[in-house]
């Protein structure tokens, strides 16, 4: 009896007739693996490299703001869709991080999955299929995207980017209507997710090479929808980092430079692809282009021109290739925008192009190597370990602010950035001295940075150097005179000293400059409380609550407002729920005593007089003779 071979099914490009568990348990394994290794993150902090800006000092995250998540940017970031779903989280989590790290690591666990359907409904085998996926798993460039809540974007746009890859793929082989629109929504999606998306128009050309469609008229018409999208979502995501002034990073290079800089990243990001050694938050813009930049041109260009060469010869060089150019040619900026001009996070969705091309590859070789198969499969184990390791080390540094930026300090001692972040996460853990050294080493390195005055200010206002608080401010302010934050600590400075128009010339302004400023906003409300301003002071208690609710202090105080007002039931709702919220202060008690006796209830106010004594407040011995009457 002849045994027959199994025969790949040509009508709809299906894979080899492997076996359906065979495919379950890699996914499971991918599933497994995947979590185990970055787990540990769902332990750590947030950190202040832009998760705080992005979710819980992010108003429109705070409030649920739906309208204002769709219509503002964060930090001229374009990226509606991933601050939706903060917003969603805070519900639920409030600042609380475990929920944020838990859905950015199943939603790599998600794409994850994608990548290895995606290359099955290719046509690739098991084997290639599962490799690519687990390489993308694991690498320990992806260690940023997972681990870093703030790029929730780069999981997010990866998971409807694959998505929409894989309804097209369909739609090439079933030539459904309904598959082509389920693409376009899924892409829609994605750009909302993150500009980055914008590649997937391009590279679903590349999908039509890689089906054999023959490039004409009709199929590019087809994606003109893509296209269009595409550019709108570009053109506004220009716009957001022009007016955030992102664009204008590293622009002290001229263009021809630029180019340079653009091809020294693309041979950087395809090395560590296959050795992702000395990885870093924080790639800083060198003071001038070294001769390795301008020879990385070579190199740069013989990868590109390999797809040209290998066009009808080699289609998973070519595809390969093209796949990781065509996502990665936006990111490499010949256009600068940011504070570094590489970043481990671009890389999350161009990869999978570089990963077929290693997954093919070991294919290939051992298959013509049938002797030495063992060997190769053991050499690519041991790789795989490495690179586990790799990742399961690099996903510490991201334990928390000092884990990160001591990291990013080490790599890049002469960078001031790190250590300005580094002493604000100090100055929150109450360890100023330390904070303050950091702060010192900042402004050594660059004289001219307002945050770090400002952020300087902050520890001497704290330890009563009131002057030398104010100097910082002043200076701050000098460098960046519409600088909010620091506008709002010098009214606070102003406040201590009792120059209250001053103090109120630099809230209004601050808050003219950013209206829900909740800094501005909490300390007019106590120049208006201080000035008996009761109306003024608990409409801008309003206003910060918010942008920051549940605030027990701020909510006592508006019911000391009321009870100035004579307004008691007012005040009795505000006492109840600051103590609610925080039950231990004698000084809550001692309020809500006050506005049962305004009301006749002696009992309950008495019982509040002595909670409040007991929590170590000092009541006045007379107040608590009348209520005993």
């Amino acid at each position: 009896m002849k045994k027959t071979k199994k025969k790949s099914n040509k009508k709809t490009g299906q894979p080899h007739a492997d076996s359906a568990k065979k495919w379950f348990r890699g996914g499971l394994f991918l599933v497994i693996f995947t979590f185990l290794l970055f787990s540990p993150s769902l332990k750590y902090e947030f950190v202040n490299w832009d998760d705080d800006v992005n979710i819980y000092e992010n108003s429109n995250v705070v409030r649920f703001d739906v309208k204002g998540i769709f219509s503002d940017h964060v930090i001229g970031n374009y990226n509606p869709l991933s601050t939706l779903t903060f917003a969603i989280e805070y519900r639920f989590a409030g600042e609380s991080p475990w929920l944020y790290h838990l859905n950015n690591l199943l939603l790599h666990i998600f794409c994850t999955l994608l990548v290895f359907m995606l290359m099955r409904k290719m046509g690739l085998s098991f084997l290639v299929a599962f490799l690519v996926a687990l390489l993308f798993g694991i690498h320990p460039m992806r260690t940023e995207s997972v681990v870093w809540i703030t790029e929730r974007k780069d999981v997010l746009f990866g998971a409807f980017y694959l998505l929409s890859l894989i309804f097209y793929t369909d739609y090439v082989r079933q030539k459904k209507g309904w598959l082509f629109v389920l693409s376009l929504g899924m892409f829609t999606l994605s750009l909302l997710a993150k500009i980055q998306a914008v590649a997937l128009a391009p590279t679903l050309l590349l999908m039509d090479y890689w089906f054999s469609r023959h490039l004409d008229r009709k199929l590019i018409l087809e994606k003109i929808p893509f296209f269009l999208l595409a550019l709108a979502t570009g053109i506004v995501g220009i716009w957001f980092l022009r007016q955030q002034g992102s664009l204008d990073a590293g622009s002290s290079f001229p263009i021809l430079q630029r180019l340079f800089i653009g091809s020294y990243s693309f041979v950087v990001y395809s090395l560590k692809a296959f050795v992702p050694w000395e990885m870093s938050a924080i790639y800083p813009y060198p003071e001038k282009i070294s001769a390795l930049f301008y020879l990385s041109m070579v190199p740069a260009l013989a990868i590109i021109s390999i797809p040209f060469i290998k066009f009808r010869s080699n289609k998973i060089l070519t595809y390969g290739i093209l796949f990781f150019l065509f996502n990665i040619v936006f990111l490499l900026q010949v256009v600068g925008a940011g504070q570094g001009f590489l970043a481990d996070r671009f890389t999350y969705i161009p990869y999978v192009g570089l990963f077929l091309i290693v997954a093919k590859t070991t294919e290939i070789v051992t298959d013509k190597m049938h002797r030495q198969r063992a060997f190769i499969y053991s050499v690519l184990t041991g790789y795989l370990i490495l690179l586990s390791f790799g990742t399961y080390s690099r996903t510490k540094v991201w334990q928390n602010s000092e884990t990160l930026w001591t990291d990013v300090i080490e790599k890049y001692p002469d960078t001031p950035l790190p250590y300005n972040n580094l002493g604000h996460y100090l100055r929150r853990q109450n360890q100023p001295e330390r904070a303050l050294e950091n702060y010192n080493k900042a402004i050594q390195l660059k004289p001219d940075k307002s945050k770090t005055y400002n952020n300087r200010g902050k520890i001497y206002f704290d330890r009563g150097d009131i002057d030398k608080a104010l100097a910082d401010y002043n200076k701050a302010i000098e460098l960046e005179p519409n600088f909010a934050n620091a506008l709002a600590n010098r009214g606070s400075v102003y406040g201590v000293k009792q120059e209250w128009e001053k103090a109120l010339n630099d809230f209004n302004k601050a808050l003219e400059l950013d209206p829900l400023n909740s800094s501005a906003l909490s300390n007019r409300a106590f120049v208006w409380f201080q000035q008996k301003e009761y109306h003024k002071s608990i409409a801008d208690f309003s206003k910060y609550l918010s942008v920051k609710p549940n605030d027990p202090d701020v909510i006592n105080t508006i019911g000391l407002c009321h009870l100035y007002l004579n307004e008691y039931e007012k005040a009795l709702t505000e006492f109840n729920r600051s103590i609610q919220l925080d039950a231990t202060k004698g000084a809550f008690f001692l309020n809500r005593s006050l506005a049962l006796n305004a009301m006749n209830d002696k009992k309950n106010a008495l019982l509040d007089a002595q909670r409040a004594e007991q929590l170590g407040f000092k009541v006045n011995a007379g107040y608590l003779n009348h209520l005993k009457q």
